[in-house]
């Protein structure tokens, strides 16, 4: 295995070539790093990178193998993280100019958890400032690229993570999701995320502004990898009270799966619509029978809106009194202008209908293991827009192409968005969604569906080089 073959290898692949002695952490990491400096001028998915550090890093995984010491399940492996997630001595932005200098002294748990199965951290990916929106631009970074489609956008607001990935710079990424921003990018990309059930991976110390809907979770080009990774990174710690939680074991028994074209009255386009038709023909495939349903989740009152923007006013709004406001984005001044307007009665009110909403899906969910809905109704759009403001031929707010994915971080269920690439199509995702705690089945049943909709076709990159 050898440069452009290690790039595109799964961790899985990397892992057993380490330990076999066919390549080297070095080698490995010296590919990725190389495939980052060729392309990434172009597609921005990188706001920082650890070159030295990965190597040291390598240099000492290598080190450990002549002398017969245990490697960790990810050792050698090149791992990019959100640059939303501290990191010990690697800066951290946040996407903002208001923190562009920051470097923290200590590692959030996840990266802890990563460095201790012998993972290498390769570089920070791009976010938009704070995370606020579902696309990646930023006043620091500039506008983050799709790789199938240079002119199109990779969604966000983890869209360098997806970026690196879908490009071959490295096999896994740390995302965090408040709203669909592991899962959205995923599905625009083409590769897998995974939004774990709130509190199996614990989150501390944070940014603050997604305190109340935020996960952190895994990116990959495969399923098999987003179980290696959540196998190393999941489980409680104190420094996280909402993680002190243990999730269910996979079942033998029969899944019963439902599927639906959306969860409000909004239809998708045509590229989606029939890509879901091959993946329930696949879900048929692998439980037998799948039922059609129509749900109508909607937030017609936009509860939801209410609870991120007081969040984000909480950790942001003092800013808009001083010179910082200045160098903001100001899609950001927007919504911490409106959130100026919102009272503590607004967020009870909100707190109390995520209550209800949450009980009545989690009711529904009594009758299934497993949903499959589109992640969005829309493959990868332009860049320079928030979001589409015409799908299926119906005008939209430009917010509306991502309310398949927030309600599950109202209830905090998991959430994989698994991928479908056609010949000349753009990728599109599809959600597996799954009870509270039922990460392993989620898991399971992807990998199921993986393998009879897996394509090998890749971004065509030649032309990109920087």
């Amino acid at each position: 295995m050898r440069g452009e073959e290690i790039c595109w290898a799964d961790a899985g692949e990397i892992v057993e070539a380490v330990r076999g002695g066919k390549l080297t952490a070095t080698q490995v990491v010296t590919a990725i790093l190389k495939r980052i400096d060729k392309y990434d001028g172009v597609l921005r998915a990188f706001v920082t990178v650890c070159a030295d550090e990965a190597l040291a890093a390598a240099r000492a995984a290598d080190s450990r193998r002549p002398k017969g010491e245990v490697l960790g399940p990810l050792d050698g492996v090149p791992v990019s993280i959100k640059d939303i997630i501290l990191t010990k001595g690697v800066r951290t932005t946040a996407g903002s100019k208001l923190q562009a200098d920051y470097v923290p002294d200590v590692d959030a748990i996840v990266v802890e958890r990563l460095k201790a199965a012998g993972a290498i951290v390769i570089g920070k990916t791009t976010t938009p400032e704070y995370c606020h929106k579902t696309v990646t631009t930023s006043p620091l970074t500039g506008e983050t690229r799709n790789p199938w489609d240079l002119d199109r956008t990779p969604g966000g607001s983890s869209g360098g993570s997806a970026v690196a990935l879908a490009a071959g710079m490295g096999p896994i990424s740390i995302g965090t999701d408040g709203g669909g921003s592991i899962r959205l990018p995923a599905a625009l990309c083409g590769i897998v995320g995974f939004k774990p059930t709130a509190g199996v991976v614990p989150q501390w110390p944070t940014i603050p502004g997604w305190d109340l809907l935020g996960h952190t979770g895994p990116m990959a080009r495969s399923v098999s990898d987003i179980r290696l990774v959540m196998n190393c990174i999941s489980g409680p710690d104190t420094r996280d009270p909402d993680s002190l939680i243990r999730p269910h074991d996979e079942t033998d028994k029969p899944l019963r799966v439902a599927w639906t074209r959306s969860l409000d009255q909004l239809e998708p386009e045509t590229d989606v619509a029939e890509a879901l038709e091959e993946v329930v023909a696949a879900a048929r495939d692998c439980v037998g029978h799948v039922d059609e349903v129509r749900l109508n989740w909607s937030d017609p009152d936009q509860q939801f809106r209410v609870i991120v923007l007081s969040d984000l006013h909480s950790a942001f709004g003092h800013r808009l009194e001083t010179e910082d406001r200045e160098i903001m984005d100001p899609t950001l001044i927007q919504m911490l202008e409106f959130a100026r307007s919102l009272s503590g009665s607004d967020l009870a009110r909100a707190l109390r209908w995520r209550r209800s909403f949450s009980a009545r899906i989690l009711t529904w969910f009594r009758d299934f293991d497993i949903l499959i809905v589109p992640t969005a109704p829309v493959s990868a759009f332009p860049l320079g827009m928030i979001g589409p403001r015409v799908i299926a031929g119906k005008k939209t707010s430009p917010h509306a192409w991502f309310g398949w994915t927030w309600p599950f971080n109202a209830t905090g269920q998991p959430a994989l968005s698994l991928p479908v690439i056609r010949d000349n199509r753009l990728p599109v995702g599809f959600q597996i969604v799954g009870r509270p705690r039922a990460d392993s089945i989620v898991i399971a049943f992807a990998e199921k569906l993986e393998k009879r909709l897996r394509s090998n076709r890749r971004p065509e990159l030649a032309a990109l080089a920087s």
